[in-house]
């Protein structure tokens, strides 16, 4: 089995399932919950002979990611 670990979800995911595993997904998140961009495969776990479930996280990898309804503030405006 290809190591995806770090990867991509869903390029993690097409990879698995090109060599033939079944991939389940499962989403973990921080208490803060920081909004994200960018899913990684944080955790491998194989629940059968072909049969993978990959746990996920979002990260914010793009500095200039605005959340959908957000909006962008910046640091000391209005101020004299």
């Amino acid at each position: 089995m290809t190591d995806v670990l770090g990867l991509e979800l869903n390029r993690a995911a097409e990879l698995l399932a090109r060599e033939g595993y079944e991939v389940a997904a499962a989403q973990v998140s921080s208490k803060k919950g920081v909004a994200g961009n960018d899913a990684r495969v944080v955790r491998v776990r194989r629940t059968g002979e072909f049969k993978v479930e990959l746990t996920y996280a979002v990260f914010k990898t793009d500095v200039d990611f605005i959340p959908e309804g957000q909006e962008r503030t910046i640091e000391g405006e209005g101020a004299c």
